[in-house]
């Protein structure tokens, strides 16, 4: 039993320690734009306590590719459920889906975040700036736009960054193997990202043709989407 209980309290002293790392200051100084100086910082934490969801966080909000971002935000708010940034993470993960229009996920942990995190000071972002799930539905097709028969109407959505940087070095190894490439901006909830697409197509079939040939020559994971 005495054995049992020093257990006990070694994890609670763990999860304690991982809980107070504190990362306000560099998470002030990325709005500032002192990015090299809070990576630094990350760089200390990360030899340190490298498991520490607060850490997670931090290296999510650095991550410049949005679809990596979003894999750490998971992590956290399914790993670490109690953790400080749980209901931080779970709303960008909830705004990385809907900035790149896969509002079905993002209804579900929209959902999510009312159920797990009830007084979370993000739920009120999440009801004033979002719509609901059948007016996001209309916001994925514009009414008012009239597309010929010849107009293309497949396109594939080859990455999401929140590095311009990064966007545009996709963008031109797409364009030196002889494709089309375009990117757009998306701003949702202070989250900007910049979203890479490649190749439009009159069909899905054709569109999948490409979708294979990202896989296996760029590794790229890339999805198909109706051009709007």
């Amino acid at each position: 039993m005495k054995i049992l209980i020093k257990i006990f309290f070694v994890l609670i002293s763990v999860q304690t320690f991982a809980q107070s790392v504190d990362i306000v200051p560099q998470l002030k100084m990325i709005e500032q734009g002192k990015i090299e100086e809070a990576k630094q910082n990350l760089d200390f934490f990360k030899r340190t306590n490298p498991n520490a969801p607060n850490v997670l966080f931090l290296q999510a909000v650095l991550t410049e590719n949005g679809e990596d971002s979003q894999k750490l935000y998971e992590l956290i708010y399914s790993t670490f459920p109690n953790s400080n940034f749980a209901d931080a993470a779970l709303f960008r993960s909830f705004s990385y889906y809907y900035a790149v229009g896969l509002y079905k996920k993002a209804s579900e942990l929209k959902q999510m975040l009312e159920k797990e995190y009830p007084k979370s000071a993000y739920l009120k972002s999440t009801t004033k700036n979002f719509p609901q799930i059948d007016e996001m539905i209309l916001v994925e097709k514009n009414p008012y736009k009239i597309k010929s028969a010849t107009d293309p109407k497949f396109t594939i959505q080859a990455g999401a960054f929140g590095n311009i940087q990064n966007a545009n070095d996709l963008k031109n190894r797409f364009i030196k193997a002889g494709l089309t490439s375009q990117i757009s901006k998306k701003t949702v909830n202070n989250l900007d990202l910049q979203i890479v697409t490649v190749g439009e197509f009159m069909t899905r079939e054709d569109a999948e043709v490409l979708l294979k040939r990202l896989k296996s020559e760029f590794s790229v994971d890339g999805r198909i989407k109706d051009i709007e």
